[in-house]
């Protein structure tokens, strides 16, 4: 299977932007990292330590949504992948759970 039909399986379709975002979580300071992609169902974010954020982490994020005419978002998530330059968040909704 190509990577084309791959993506074109997917629930919500990734746009390529850099974006930048402010990554925290409940026990630790914010951190600003950049993403690569963005969809309506999470985004990927590169870093130069990924392995320091474990799979399953809820994360809270604050970025300016190119989705949404770049207005200041607030959305938690939660790692969902993790690769040697990066980690991809799922956003969530609290109500959710």
């Amino acid at each position: 299977m190509s990577d084309n039909t791959t993506n074109n399986q997917r629930q919500h379709p990734r746009i390529e932007v850099q974006v930048e975002v402010e990554l925290s979580f409940l026990e630790e300071g914010k951190r600003t990292v950049i993403t690569r992609d963005v969809s309506k169902g999470g985004l990927y974010m590169e870093m130069d330590n990924p392995d320091h954020y474990p799979m399953g982490e809820m994360v809270h994020l604050q970025f300016d949504d190119p989705l949404n005419n770049s207005e200041r978002t607030d959305k938690d998530g939660i790692i969902v992948r993790r690769t040697d330059d990066g980690i991809a968040v799922a956003f969530i909704e609290m109500g959710d759970f």
